[in-house]
C-alpha cells in the first residue's frame, strides 16, 4: 500500500484536541454548507481538515447525498422562520466552546463567568427557573367558594403536609 493510499481519515476538531473520524463530521458539515453559514473552504479550515482530507470527503457519494438532501430541506421545505431557528441553533452550537473557554479563563471577571455558567445551565435545561420550588416556598393554596342564593362563603386553606403555616 502506498502512502497516498493510506490517507488518514481521523481529524482533530480545533479547540477540543479530540480526534474524530471524517464519517462523524458528515451530517454537521452538510448542514452548515446547505445553510450557507460558511463556504466550503471555511468549513474545511474550521474542522481542521487538510485539502486532501477535504477532497476525499467531498467526493464521497454518501457525503454528497447528505449535502444534496440538506440543500433540498434548507432551500425548499423549511419556512423562513424555521430556517432562521435552525441557523441560529447551528451558530449557537458552534459558539459553545468559546463560552466554555470564557468560563474557564481566569482573566474573565467572576460576574461574567457566572453569567456564562447560567447560560450553559439554561441551554442544558438545568436553570434554577425550571426547577420546581421546594421547602418554604411551598405555601399551599386557598380556595374560596361563594354559593349564590344563601350568601354563604366557604374558604379552604390547604397547607403542605408537615407545616404549621
Amino acid at each position: 500500500m502506498s502512502e497516498a493510499d493510506s490517507v488518514n481519515t481521523s481529524v482533530t476538531v480545533p479547540g477540543t484536541g479530540t480526534a474524530i473520524e471524517l464519517g462523524d463530521l458528515k451530517a454537521s458539515m452538510a448542514a452548515e454548507l446547505a445553510a450557507e453559514l460558511a463556504g466550503p473552504e471555511d468549513v474545511r479550515k474550521r474542522y481542521g481538515l487538510s485539502k486532501e482530507q477535504w477532497d476525499t470527503l467531498r467526493k464521497n457519494p454518501t457525503f454528497r447525498a447528505m449535502v444534496k438532501d440538506a440543500l433540498v430541506t434548507w432551500r425548499g421545505s423549511l419556512a423562513a422562520g424555521a430556517r432562521i431557528t435552525k441557523k441560529a441553533e447551528i451558530m449557537l452550537e458552534d459558539l459553545l466552546p468559546d463560552l466554555y473557554g470564557l468560563i474557564h479563563n481566569d482573566s474573565t471577571p467572576s460576574s461574567e463567568r457566572i453569567k456564562g455558567i447560567q447560560t450553559l445551565a439554561d441551554l442544558a435545561g438545568r436553570s434554577a427557573k425550571s426547577v420546581a420550588p421546594t421547602g418554604p416556598q411551598q405555601q399551599g393554596f386557598t380556595l374560596n367558594m361563594q354559593f349564590s342564593g344563601d350568601g354563604k362563603n366557604i374558604t379552604i386553606d390547604g397547607k403542605p403536609n408537615g407545616t404549621d403555616q
